[in-house]
C-alpha cells in the first residue's frame, strides 16, 4: 500500500454501525473514516463512538460532507434503493466507491450504475463478503486445484431458527441473503450461471412471516448447484458465516460446515476416508480482504473480482432468480442479462 486511504462512510446505523465498530479497526493500517453521513442524527453517534470522529465531521447532508472533506473513496452502506443516488454523488465528486450488496435494487439500476461508473472512469467494488470467508475460499481453492477430480455439483445451506417477524419477502430473501451464496457458487464453479430456478415461500404464516427458499442452478460449464435457505425452521442448523457447503467432485467430497473443512472419499489411496483439512492462511478475510484488494486497486494494482463489471453477473443471477420466483419458470440468466442490457443501455 502507498498511503492510507481516506474514506467517507454513508450510512452509520444498522450494518453501517458494524462497519464502524468491527470492520474499520481491521483495516486501520490502510484505510480510515474521515467523515460520516446519515440522515438520522442518532446514527451518526456511532461514527463518533467507534472511529472517534468529531461532531463537525458527521453530516446529515452528503453534499456538504463531500464539499468539506477530501477523500479517496466513498463507502455506501445504505438500503439498496438509495445506492444509485449516493453513487451518483460520489461520481460527481470524483471519488471511487465501495458498495454493500446488492449493487442496485434492480437489474436496471445495477446496469445504470455500471454504465455511469465506467463513463466517469471511476473504480467501484461490491462487498460480497461471505464468498471471501476463510472456509469458503479454502473450498474454492481445493476444487480449483483439480486434486479431487472434476466438480460435479455443489450444495449450499443456510438455515436458522424461526424468526417470528422477519420482515423479509421472497425478493429480499434472494437479494439480501441468498445473493452471498449464489456468488460463492460462482466462485467455486469458476464460471457464471446459465439457468436458474427459484421457489420461495412463507411456510407457516400462522407462526411466522419468515421466508424459505430453494434454488437450482446450471452453470455455464455444466456444473449444477442446489441452494437451501430458510429463516423459518424449528432449529438453527447453520447461521451467518457458519453455512454448510458441499462440493461433490469425482474423487472426493469436500464439506465446509461451521468454519471447518473436511474431505471424504471411498475411492482409496491417495484420498482420505475422512480428514479435516487445514484452512488457508491469510492476514485478511471477508470485508477486510475486499477493502484491502480495493485499496490496492486504487494504488494501481489488479482489479479485484468484486469490481463492478464482474459483479454485474452476480446482479443478473440474483434478479433472474427473483424473476423465476415471480414466474415459476426457469430463467436463462445470460439471455435475461442480454435483454436487460439492450433495454437499459
Amino acid at each position: 500500500m502507498n498511503v492510507k486511504k481516506k474514506m467517507i462512510q454513508v450510512g452509520c446505523g444498522g450494518f453501517g454501525a458494524y462497519w464502524l465498530e468491527v470492520i474499520m479497526p481491521r483495516v486501520s493500517s490502510f484505510a480510515e473514516v474521515t467523515a460520516a453521513v446519515d440522515v438520522n442524527e442518532d446514527a451518526l453517534k456511532n461514527a463518533q463512538k467507534f472511529v472517534g470522529l468529531g461532531p463537525e465531521k458527521c453530516y446529515t447532508s452528503i453534499q456538504k460532507a463531500l464539499e468539506e472533506n477530501e477523500a479517496d473513496f466513498l463507502n455506501v452502506v445504505v438500503p439498496p434503493q438509495f445506492h444509485e443516488s449516493v453513487i451518483d454523488a460520489a461520481i460527481a465528486a470524483g471519488l471511487d466507491i465501495i458498495c454493500e450488496k446488492p449493487l442496485g435494487d434492480s437489474l436496471e439500476s445495477s446496469i445504470r450504475i455500471c454504465q455511469k461508473v465506467k463513463a466517469a472512469g471511476r473504480k467501484l467494488a461490491v462487498t460480497m463478503s461471505h464468498r471471501f470467508e476463510v472456509e469458503k475460499q479454502t473450498v474454492e481453492t481445493m476444487v480449483k486445484s483439480g486434486a479431487y477430480g472434476k466438480l460435479n455439483y455443489v450444495v449450499s445451506r443456510l438455515t436458522t431458527k424461526r424468526m417470528l417477524q422477519s420482515g423479509s419477502t421472497p425478493e429480499t430473501l434472494i437479494s439480501g441473503a441468498l445473493i452471498h451464496n449464489l456468488d460463492t457458487i460462482r466462485g467455486i464453479c469458476g464460471c457464471n450461471a446459465k439457468t436458474v430456478y427459484a421457489n420461495c415461500w412463507i411456510g407457516a404464516p400462522e407462526l411466522s412471516s419468515a421466508v424459505s427458499g430453494l434454488v437450482i442452478l446450471e452453470m455455464e460449464n455444466g456444473t449444477r448447484a442446489v441452494l437451501e435457505e430458510s429463516f423459518a425452521n424449528g432449529s438453527g442448523m447453520d447461521g451467518w458465516s457458519d453455512e454448510y457447503l458441499r462440493a461433490e467432485c469425482t474423487q472426493a467430497t469436500i464439506v465446509a460446515d461451521h468454519r471447518q473443512v473436511t474431505v471424504k472419499s471411498d475411492m482409496g489411496y491417495p484420498y482420505p476416508r475422512s480428514a479435516q483439512m487445514p484452512l488457508l492462511e491469510n492476514k485478511y478475510w471477508d470485508h477486510a480482504l475486499i477493502i484491502h484488494d480495493f485499496v490496492r486497486w486504487l494504488d494501481g494494482g489488479t482489479p479485484p473480482v468484486t469490481q463492478y463489471e464482474e459483479n454485474l453477473q452476480c446482479c443478473a443471477l440474483t434478479y433472474a432468480a427473483i424473476e423465476s420466483v415471480r414466474t415459476g419458470k426457469v430463467v436463462d440468466v445470460q439471455e435475461y442479462l442480454r435483454k436487460s442490457l439492450e433495454e437499459y443501455s
